[in-house]
């Protein structure tokens, strides 16, 4: 597979004492597959958008919307491009030397011990909303205002120190590849899948597959899908005319029963963050 075949782009957002932080697109045919890279240092990966697997050693682990990625320093990994649709992503690297630089060097402390050798979190709605947020500011055809891009940097390092220094959900080794193959076929969040029909897909009972699920990701099956979904919407609704045809496609009911859940998981309506994000 010839490398041309890969392509990411990344656009700095912010360099200085404290952090980087680089708002990223990679594309490329499904399963292809990166070279391995060296990581000096640690670096945080938020995914926005897309589904991509992540390799380190003979382990791999499926991104999403729904997750945070900590590469730690020394790390030797690559990636695989599951299906054909580009990732969007957020990178993040630290100034961990001197800490003193960090904004609040004692919550890094937290971070660098919390993290341990965890390499995937579980992000929550308040990680990926503020993702979404500096994302689209990223993407404006016009330079953002800098005291509005160092405030979202800041909300956004903020969830993550919070999401680092949680206590990690406990994992069952062996139920992990059952959990990865269930989370490849819930995909990329565009369709909503029931129980049984991801359990029938992976091969176990609707039973055992939530109890796997809950212990590995720490969060329920359903509630894992929502997320997505509604991560997505985070991801498209700045560009999106016809609010009921989005939710439709996203696997809601009808507009009222996603302007619930968006409302309930994001503080506002899908009708206001667009308008809001469209001033920005």
């Amino acid at each position: 597979m010839k490398s041309s075949e890969f392509v990411e782009t990344r656009r700095s957002l912010c360099d200085d004492a404290a952090m980087r932080v680089e708002a990223a697109v990679a594309r490329a045919p499904v399963n292809y597959r990166t070279e391995e890279v060296l990581t000096p240092a640690l670096q945080i990966l938020i995914p926005v958008r897309g589904v991509f697997a992540w390799q380190l050693g003979t382990s791999e682990s499926l991104l999403t919307a729904n997750h945070a990625l900590f590469i730690h320093g020394g790390d030797v990994s690559r990636d695989r491009f599951v299906d054909p649709h580009p990732v969007e992503y957020l990178l993040i690297t630290p100034r961990l030397d001197p800490l003193a630089a960090q904004p609040d060097s004692q919550a890094t402390e937290a971070l660098v011990r919390g993290i341990g050798t965890r390499r995937v979190a579980c992000s929550g709605a308040a990680l990926q909303r503020a993702a979404s947020m500096l994302w689209h500011v990223s993407q404006g055809s016009t330079a953002a205002d800098p005291a509005e891009l160092e405030e979202t940097i800041a909300r956004l390092w903020l969830e993550i120190l919070r999401l680092g220094s949680a206590e990690p959900a406990r994992s069952r080794r062996s139920a992990s590849k059952l959990v990865r193959e269930a989370k490849e076929i819930i995909g990329a969040g565009r369709e909503r899948l029931s129980l049984a029909q991801i359990a029938a897909q992976v091969g176990t009972s609707p039973g055992y597959l939530t109890h796997a699920f809950r212990e590995h990701e720490g969060i329920t099956i359903a509630k894992y899908q929502r997320r997505l979904r509604l991560a997505q919407a985070l991801a498209e609704l700045p560009h999106t005319r016809d609010l009921t045809a989005l939710a439709l496609e996203l696997g809601f009911s009808s507009h009222a029963h996603f302007s619930t859940a968006f409302r309930a998981t994001y503080g506002e309506t899908p009708s206001a963050y667009r308008a809001r994000m469209r001033r920005r």
